[in-house]
């Protein structure tokens, strides 16, 4: 029941309303009892408006996707260390009237890897897409024994920061992370053909965004032991994934880092573990 003392929590992003988020915070505040509710915002306000509207409205925490994963950074009060390496924030906490931002993204995308896959390799990894998801994933890769990554994103205005970008989060965690041009064809199939897991963070594959972040010939020289993962849990197998499993590859879409982030950013607000498994079960159920 809803009451005046219930805590409001929610998904702050445009377009918003098909998010599963709602689902998974909300049976995760009726796992744990916890007097609170989980809405979406779907929002084209400005970054300081939103930053205003929580601190004023009392939100107790906020989830964020595009466009206000970056522009809201430089209006938190304080920021975990994982969103300044990144420089980015997916999750939001108004403690004592200050916004603290973290991203939980990157750990959320490893632990997923990791309980469908406990025993993969993934010492070489390739990244296609530079963004936001693409960064915090990459982040948390040293936490999870990755050794190289190779990053290949778009030679278009941003490329220069995100070069400064991953300089930083190499030196901080002492790993090797190269950045390439995607229209480099030749280092992009000799990356892919060394690669123990292969990553699409850009947003070709969604439902508004159809296509290939890959020319369909070269999923062909992916190693069959090779993962192959999506970042994009709808639909909940991309043209990508479809053509790497016809291949043979392992694959793994968007949907495990979806709910094991979630889980973190419940950590964070609440102080409490959510379980995971009966929030897979009834997402598969309901979907």
């Amino acid at each position: 029941m809803i009451s005046g003392y219930t805590a409001l929590y929610g998904l702050v992003a445009h377009p918003a309303h098909h998010s599963l988020s709602p689902m998974i915070y909300n049976l995760g505040f009726k796992q744990h009892q916890i007097d609170a509710r989980y809405l979406v915002f779907d929002s084209q306000a400005r970054p300081q408006d939103v930053a205003k509207a929580i601190r004023t409205l009392g939100v107790a925490g906020v989830n964020l996707s595009m466009p206000y994963k970056q522009s809201l950074v430089p209006l938190m009060d304080e920021l975990m260390p994982t969103a300044q390496l990144v420089g980015a924030i997916n999750t939001v906490a108004l403690r004592s009237g200050k916004l603290v931002g973290t991203n939980t993204d990157g750990d959320g995308f490893w632990r997923a890897l990791q309980k469908r896959y406990s025993n993969l390799a993934s010492q070489q990894i390739v990244i296609l897409g530079g963004g936001g998801a693409a960064l915090a994933v990459i982040e948390a890769a040293a936490r999870y024994g990755v050794a190289t990554i190779q990053v290949f994103k778009r030679q278009n205005t941003t490329y220069a920061a995100v070069e400064q970008r991953l300089a930083k989060i190499a030196n901080h965690h002492s790993m090797s992370i190269v950045l390439h041009n995607y229209a480099d064809e030749q280092a992009l199939q000799q990356a892919l053909s060394n690669a123990d897991c292969v990553i699409n963070a850009t947003n070709l594959g969604m439902v508004n965004t159809p296509g290939l972040p890959l020319a369909a010939p070269l999923i062909g020289q992916i190693p069959m032991t090779c993962l192959v993962a999506d970042l994009i849990y709808a639909p909940r197998q991309t043209a990508f994934l479809q053509l790497a499993a016809r291949s043979g590859h392992p694959t793994q879409n968007g949907l495990g880092m979806l709910v094991e982030q979630a889980a973190l950013s419940f950590q964070f607000w609440t102080g409490q573990v959510l379980q995971t498994d009966p929030i897979y079960h009834a997402l598969t159920k309901e979907f």
